[in-house]
């Protein structure tokens, strides 16, 4: 397919170039009269050679601030000042970069400019791509940037499809690293909390270089820089969850439904496993499980149901652990006539330690219960395990109240008849503690570049080769299903309470510690060369023609699911679908899978760039670059037009218009298999509720039971293995503002900017589906029986989104006093307009301060399909600081700030619907007076901000984390010392 011109923007265009040209015309007098008054200190500075540089954005060489584009540029000493402990740090920060569930993500904080996602944002290093990640082969993490040899990062938001393709929609962040660094410089830093728990970071870092690029024309360095970050749990944090706050969000109230816990219900049959608990009468075993009196005892009549059920506070992780570790080097060389050339090489690692909570049985193991037989010690009334008192009949073949007090179960009292028989029950294993995988991912390149002047044209080369790897393991507390029930049978283990020496040594022995039970790699190859030259001399100099091609591969690879811990069948078999999913497995909590696959795709570029200087102060920008997908059998031209213009060295104007292009991913296309995910809920038919997206809370019609359809444990897909049918997106953008310095030292700078896209990909979530079970009866299967056998909730391409806002910034440095010099910067954005349809020509929905459990807000918007929770947009975010320097001393106070939000579905059983805006404030310190020596303190979160409560039911800890500090105060400490 061909993308051209729409009428539209072919005025938009137009429009825009008669407009800066009668700008032009009108304002060359004011400019003539600017530079008549200029002075001649002013006028010999203007004419000192200024080194020309390539800029993100554009293949022509300029000065950094001489483009038509804004361009967000912060170097690494700023991020340093600003209290920065990791990547993390800007990408939560950046007012152009939305957050995206940075502390739940094990896929790697990732950045999402404008709002956008990040597969429509492109991370390059050194201005050249590097390998996705591979499992959705659509984004970056920001963990694999060396920070040690990181020189600056350049923001490009937005029209930069035409220049880097099609997956720039929402912008471009250049990590770039440093060109030749001489000596030995190694650093250390610690940050902790101040409250006790986890969360503390230690990092450590080196950089050793050699050669002078001037003098020697040479220059070699390798960086290192290793960082690990414990994992914080919500138990850590009682003022964040104190159960008396949760309670008025809807959280923590009695009664509460029961859950497996080590103090297990159990019952005499596998469908009615939770009827009794022997430990109730003595309060559960805190801080493991606590007790409860079942969700239906509020009802009229009350129906009680004592039991225990997992303390969240114990198992829930508030942040995820992770541990970090870069290599970087660069050997550069100068040669003679002008020509350079550089070898970059990477290799990342960083481990995602992803906390999951306490593991049970579930729909891919033989069973969703353990059974105890009653030769067991621990089998209720032999001697360890206290018989249940109940009321009622109780022959020994049928089922009896449990119990409470004469109030509540009235009734003569006796011990429960169990009659030998077999004990059905859920448990997990409390000893092992919560459950974590390691997502460990990796991610190696090598670049070999060339630049010079060759034949009057300037040239520069480059061969790209990357691969990534993300490699996902149980890492602690998994077990296999089958050495448990093992332990059950014999006696070894206890289902009612802690294990004794025997018992936790068996239960550590059955641990499946450090099993990959998936691998995916990802491969990126590429060549290119751009050639630029003057080919015309106007007014303002010299008319810049610059033509780039590339070829590139992408390519992924899927493993077949590792077999080790996979069911047979009773053939000998395993237990795998036609697909190649895994359908029964011993690992209890993961399912093994993947099924292998080598896919690959070839892309072709063409881009012509011409800027011309019509005058000294007016100044256009073209570009229009083609790109062809040979599996999509797609060709995708997309132009952009931009324009700068000066009317008085105080004052600059800019705008630009651009087409954009995105193709579904790799996996997107020719994604080898299902991918299977599980979610305890109601069938939306069977067991219909008022609030269908939260399990538990319908009743099942007539002819099922509550046990067959209502909060039960349901297979959907995420991914399906045949998505031909779906089309690449389209996008149509535009920005226009100005620069301004109205005094000295003083600059202002404002551009209002738009983005409509159409054909948006995205996933049809599980909560639409729910809650429109009529409109997607199609997509949820059932069996003979009628109840669901899985669902189908994978990519699609949904509608339109229309986005616009402002980006804001200014900064003034003060005139310098004998108490020090002084600056103030601030970097805002403001959002107008975040509109999107959930499905073609549907209903528009206004996305600007909202949170909501609706899947159209989750899933069907721009921020669709993401592996995280659903993006947040407040209608302001910004970044401020306040500098000061007095020689050796220099010290940075900065503030972060979003403004709130409107909760459109609060959780059952709260009221709350305003989510308060944020606000934190960090502070840095420096100290450079010992020889080769730099020492800063910190302390992040002065005001100890408290992340803003929400009783909506996507945050189930009742406080939005994703764009907040969850760490509370927190004292930094670096020390770099440079020999």
């Amino acid at each position: 397919m061909k993308y051209t011109h729409t009428p539209r923007l072919r005025r938009a265009t137009m429009a825009l170039a008669v407009t800066v040209a009668i700008c032009e015309m009108t304002g060359q007098a004011m400019a003539q009269e600017a530079l008549q008054n200029t002075t001649p200190a002013a006028a010999a500075a203007a004419e000192e050679p200024v080194q020309a540089i390539v800029v993100t954005g554009s293949l022509i060489r300029r000065v950094a601030d001489e483009g038509a584009t804004p361009l967000v540029t912060i170097k690494a000493t700023e991020l340093e000042a600003r209290g920065h402990t990791e990547l993390k740090d800007l990408i939560l920060e950046q007012p152009q970069s939305l957050a995206l569930g940075t502390n739940s993500g094990a896929a790697g904080p990732m950045a999402n400019l404008r709002g956008l996602g990040p597969m429509r944002t492109l991370t390059l290093l050194n201005g050249r791509r590097l390998a996705n990640e591979p499992l959705q082969d659509q984004y970056v993490s920001v963990n694999v940037i060396p920070r040690m040899a990181l020189d600056r990062v350049e923001t490009l938001s937005g029209g930069a499809a035409s220049t880097y393709g099609a997956d720039a929609i929402g912008g471009v962040q250049n990590f770039i690293t440093k060109r030749g660094y001489k000596g030995f410089s190694i650093k250390g830093e610690y940050a902790d909390p101040e409250q006790s728990g986890g969360g503390d970071t230690k990092s450590i870092g080196a950089i050793a270089g050699f050669g002078d690029l001037a003098k020697d024309g040479w220059n070699a360095y390798l960086s290192v820089d290793h960082q690990k970050k414990s994992a914080l749990f919500q138990a850590d944090r009682p003022d964040q969850f104190d159960p008396d706050v949760l309670r008025t969000l809807g959280l923590g109230l009695l009664p509460d439904a029961r859950n497996p816990s080590p103090t297990a219900n159990f019952g005499f049959t596998r469908a009615a496993n939770s009827n009794y608990n022997p430990t109730y009468a003595n309060g559960c075993l805190d801080p493991y499980s606590r007790p409860t009196l079942g969700n239906q005892s509020a009802n009229t009549p009350a129906v009680y149901a004592p039991g225990c059920y997992r303390n969240p506070l114990y198992y829930n992780a508030v942040t995820d652990g992770s541990k970090i570790t870069n290599v970087a080097g660069r050997a550069s060389f100068n040669l003679p006539g002008g020509h350079k050339i550089d070898v970059d090489v990477l290799h990342s690692e960083f481990t995602v330690q992803k906390y999951r909570g306490m593991q049970v049985p579930g729909a891919t193991q033989p069973f969703t219960t353990y059974s105890l037989p009653s030769t067991s010690r621990f089998y209720p009334g032999n001697g360890i395990t206290p018989t249940v008192q109940v009321v009622g009949s109780n022959t020994g073949a049928n089922s009896p109240t449990m119990y409470i007090d004469p109030t509540r179960t009235p009734g003569t009292v006796s011990n429960l008849n169990m009659n030998g028989r077999t004990l059905y029950f859920q448990w997990g294993p409390a000893e092992l503690g919560s459950a974590y995988r390691n997502d460990e991912q990796t991610n190696d390149r090598i670049v070999l570049t060339a630049e010079g002047e060759v034949l009057g044209f300037d040239y520069r080369a480059g061969l790209n080769w990357g691969m990534s790897k993300r490699d996902t393991k149980a890492g602690g507390g998994y077990i296999l299903y089958s050495k448990a029930q093992e332990g059950f049978n014999n006696g070894t283990l206890n289902p009612f309470g802690l294990q004794d020496e025997a018992g936790l040594e068996y239960l550590r022995s059955i641990a499946a510690d450090d099993y990959t039970y998936r691998l995916n790699k990802a491969y990126n190859r590429s060549a290119d060369i751009t050639l630029s030259r003057s080919i015309w001399t106007l007014a303002g100099g010299d008319v810049m023609l610059a033509v780039s091609g590339e070829l590139r591969r992408d390519g992924a690879r899927t493993y077949d699911a590792p077999l080790d811990y996979v069911l047979k069948k009773a053939d000998g078999s395993y237990n795998i679908d036609a697909s190649g999913n895994v359908l029964q497995t011993d690992l209890v909590g993961e399912t093994p899978s993947g099924v292998a696959k080598r896919l690959k795709r070839n892309i072709q570029s063409l881009l012509a760039e011409v800027e011309a200087p019509f005058t000294d102060t007016f100044l256009m920008n073209a570009a229009v670059r083609a790109d062809h997908y040979d599996d999509l059998k797609q060709t995708t031209v997309n132009p952009r037009l931009a324009a700068r213009w000066q009317p008085v060295p105080q004052l600059i104007l800019r705008g630009n218009v651009s087409t954009g292009f995105r193709a579904p991913s790799i996996m997107d296309i020719q994604n080898p298999t299902p991918e299977v995910r599980t979610q305890e809920m109601d069938d939306p038919v069977l067991c219909p509720s008022a609030q269908p997206t939260v399990s538990g809370t319908g009743n099942p019609v007539s002819g099922y039971t509550r046990d067959q359809v209502c909060n039960v444990s349901t297979t959907y897909w995420t991914k399906s293995p045949n998505n031909s049918f779906l089309k690449p997106e389209k996008s149509r953008g535009f920005s226009f503002g100005f620069g301004l310095e109205p005094i000295k030292n003083l600059s202002l700078t404002v551009d209002y900017w738009g983005l409509k896209l159409k054909d948006v990909l995205g996933a049809v979530t599980i909560g639409e589906i729910q809650q429109n079970p009529t409109k997607y009866a199609d997509q949820i299967l059932r069996g003979a029986d009628g109840i669901i056998d899985h669902i189908v909730a994978s990519q699609a391409n949904r509608g339109m989104s229309r986005i616009r806002g402002a980006d804001v910034s200014g900064s003034y440095r003060f005139p310098a006093t004998t108490y020090g010099t002084f600056d103030a910067k601030i970097d805002a954005t403001w959002y107008h307009k975040y509109e999107f349809q959930a499905e073609k020509d549907g209903q528009w929905f206004s996305n600007i301060g909202i949170i909501s459990n609706d899947g159209r807000y989750g899933g069907a918007g721009p921020n669709s399909g993401l592996a995280g929770l659903p993006q947040i947009n407040p209608r302001w975010k910004y970044t401020a600081s306040i500098g000061w320097k007095l020689g050796n001393w220099g010290t940075t106070l900065s503030q972060r700030f979003n403004t709130g939000l409107t909760d459109l579905t609060p959780r059952a059983g709260s009221n709350l619907t305003e989510v308060s805006k944020y606000s934190q404030y960090n502070a840095n310190v420096r100290y450079t007076g010992i020889k080769n020596t730099t020492i800063s303190l910190g302390v992040n979160n002065i005001n100890k901000e408290l992340p803003p409560l929400t009783a909506n039911t996507l945050y189930g800890g009742g406080y939005l984390t994703s764009m907040a500090d969850m760490m509370g105060r927190v004292y930094r400490l670096s020390a770099e010392y440079k020999f």
